[in-house]
């Protein structure tokens, strides 16, 4: 299980986010993550079980990983007091090498969600991100810039809106801007 702390720089709030992700051979993948907020005592959570398969060959070293495809459930909470439904999710990941190794990586993910029941889309998301590893930055360190776009398409919208985003990750700590927010985290 990872852990890490997260610190939003603007609302001076401190975050716990625990998550875990399970595959099995077959294809099968669950994943959850949860976030507990220390000063509202919120505690929000994702968990994902889908189905996947991969084109392509998986590379040790190679930066690029094989086309993965997934359809299953999500159920996504925020608030105690209502149950949250589950809904079918899609998704799509490919990261291509950009250069000779496993140091610049352009990754494109795409994912949809479904309500079963009125069979309309609840989400529509995409990320497209840059990133550069700096091994042995220093003795102790390596760094890891990456930037990119997230691009969201909510129900009903006419056009999707895309925002920037960028982290800038040393080992442990990283600094992340997204959603016009800024934040910092430590991987435990």
């Amino acid at each position: 299980m990872e852990t890490s702390f997260h610190y939003d720089l603007a609302d001076k709030q401190l975050a716990f986010k625990l998550r875990e992700k399970l595959t099995s051979k077959p294809g099968l993948e669950m994943k959850g993550n949860g976030w507990f907020n220390t000063v509202t005592g919120k505690l929000s959570y994702v968990g994902t079980c889908k189905a996947q398969v991969k084109i392509g060959k998986d590379v040790k070293d190679a930066g690029s990983s094989p086309l993965k495809l997934g359809v299953g459930v999500r159920v996504v909470g925020a608030d105690v007091k209502n149950q949250p439904k589950p809904q079918i999710h899609m998704a799509a990941k490919k990261g291509i090498s950009l250069f000779d190794g496993p140091r610049t990586v352009l990754t494109a993910k795409a994912w949809a969600d479904v309500d079963p029941q009125t069979q309309k889309f609840t989400a529509r998301n995409a990320t497209l991100k840059l990133s550069h590893k700096w091994l042995g930055f220093t003795k102790r360190q390596d760094i890891k810039l990456s930037a990119g776009l997230d691009v969201s398409w909510a129900p009903g919208a006419r056009e999707p809106k895309a925002t920037p985003f960028g982290v800038v990750r040393e080992n442990n700590w990283a600094l992340h801007y997204r959603a016009n927010r800024t934040y910092l985290t430590y991987d435990l």
